[in-house]
C-alpha cells in the first residue's frame, strides 16, 4: 500500500515557494485588484450606465413626451346608437352594415385621439381626479362621418303614417342583435343604460 506522503516535496521546497514575491510584470498589470481586462470592462459598464440615464431623462423631460389623460364614456356613445338602431325603420342587413361603419368611425375617431398623444380612458376606470371629458366631441366627430339613424316613428310622421307590419318585433330583434354583436366583439354589455 502507497503512503500519500511520499508524494509531497521535501519541506524546506515548499516554504521557499511559498515565500516567493510575484514579479514586478504581474504587479503593473493590475490596479485595486483587476486586470487590464477587468478594468476596460468596468469603465464601459459605467459609461453604458451614464449614457442609460442621459437617454431615460431627456425623453422623459421632452415636451413631446407629455401625454394628457382624457375620458371617453365609450359605453354611452355604443348603446346610445344601438338603441337608436334598433328604434329605426331599417333592416337587419342594413342595420348590420350601418353599425358597422358607425364602429370603424368611432375606432378611427378614437385611434386618432391617441395619435396625438392623449390617453384615452374608459369613463368606467376613472376613481377620481381632475380629468377632461371627451365623450361630446368625439360623438359630434362620429356623427359628423356618420348619419344617425333616424327613429321609425319620425319616419312615420314623414310618409303615408301607416307604421310597417311587424316594425316593433322588428326593432325587438335588430337590438338583441345589435347587443350580442357588441358584446361578441369586446363592445361593453351592449344595449347601454335601460
Amino acid at each position: 500500500m502507497r503512503d500519500l506522503f511520499d508524494e509531497l516535496p521535501p519541506a524546506h521546497e515548499a516554504v521557499t515557494t511559498a515565500a516567493r514575491k510575484p514579479t514586478g510584470t504581474l504587479m503593473q498589470r493590475r490596479f485595486a485588484g483587476m486586470s487590464t481586462r477587468e478594468l476596460v470592462l468596468l469603465v464601459a459598464g459605467i459609461a453604458v450606465f451614464i449614457w442609460g440615464a442621459w437617454v431615460t431623462r431627456n425623453i422623459a423631460a421632452s415636451p413631446d413626451s407629455r401625454q394628457e389623460f382624457v375620458q371617453l364614456q365609450l359605453q354611452g356613445i355604443i348603446g346610445e346608437y344601438l338603441q337608436a338602431q334598433s328604434r329605426s325603420s331599417a333592416d337587419e342587413t342594413t342595420a348590420a352594415r350601418e353599425t358597422a361603419v358607425f364602429m370603424a368611425a368611432l375606432d378611427e375617431t378614437v385611434a386618432s385621439l391617441s395619435k396625438s398623444g392623449k390617453v384615452v380612458l374608459v369613463h368606467e376606470s376613472i376613481v377620481g381626479g381632475n380629468v377632461p371629458d371627451v365623450t361630446q366631441s368625439v360623438k359630434a366627430a362620429v356623427y359628423a362621418k356618420v348619419p344617425r339613424p333616424t327613429p321609425a316613428q319620425a319616419m312615420q310622421g314623414m310618409g303615408s303614417g301607416v307604421r310597417p307590419k311587424g316594425s316593433a318585433a322588428n326593432a325587438a330583434r335588430v337590438e338583441s342583435e345589435m347587443q350580442a354583436f357588441m358584446a361578441a366583439n369586446g363592445g361593453g354589455q351592449g344595449g347601454g343604460a335601460r
